[in-house]
């Protein structure tokens, strides 16, 4: 299977997540930490997802799957204890053109969610299609001990910088030039030493020679 890779924007969007157990938990908190609206279906729920619907974070509902469940949501993830209940929210979903993601058996989805590394801004996504998720795993692993945290601060470093070279440089070959030499810079290096300092007026200087 040849999958579509994308990054979506989820803040604010309606998400239905199926099942209260550990793998529901997961896939509850990844999209909650996206921004999305999440609304869980299952009879029973994990003690972490108990207190995130005590403070009103998820919304809960006490049941059993039903179509009727389905309405306007952006995502669902069926991740309930049964593959055969999966499925037919699989089924639902894709009557519906829905994105669906299924922890068991995971075919039935329409999409898969990647092994990540993420450092700030910086998200890096690893899959095997679905053939090796050790293979992933194995892969990210390396990812997060190649690409420290020291990415996210360059990231958000560059943000502020970013707008002051689009409002101050005119000419766009320019900008392309001076975003590239600070992407060619040592400025990650330096922070990974701890020299912010040093890092912040590096990165000043590129963006000043223009």
């Amino acid at each position: 299977m040849k999958f579509y890779p994308a990054y979506l924007d989820l803040r604010d969007r309606l998400c239905l997540v199926f099942g209260g157990g550990s793998v529901a938990e997961r896939k509850a908190i990844s999209l909650l930490d996206a921004g999305a609206a999440v609304t869980i279906i299952s009879p029973s729920l994990t003690p972490k997802l108990q207190a995130l619907s005590g403070s009103g974070k998820i919304a809960h509902r006490k049941k059993e799957f039903d179509e009727s469940d389905l309405a306007a949501e952006f995502i669902v993830a069926a991740a309930t204890n049964s593959a055969e209940v999966n499925s037919r929210i699989a089924r639902a979903c894709k009557k519906r053109n829905m994105l669906v993601n299924v922890a068991v058996p995971p075919e039935e989805g329409n999409f898969v969610v990647p092994s990540v590394v993420e450092r700030g801004e910086l998200l890096i996504a690893i899959s095997s299609g679905g053939v090796s998720p050790a293979l992933s795993k194995k892969i990210r692993q390396e990812l997060e001990t190649r690409y420290g945290p020291e990415y996210g601060t360059f990231l958000n470093m560059v943000a502020g910088i970013r707008r002051r070279v689009i409002s101050e440089v005119a000419d766009e070959r320019r900008r392309r030039e001076i975003f590239q030499n600070i992407a060619d810079s040592e400025v990650i290096e330096l922070l990974r030493q701890g020299k912010t300092n040093e890092a912040e007026a590096l990165l000043n200087r590129i963006a000043g020679q223009s």
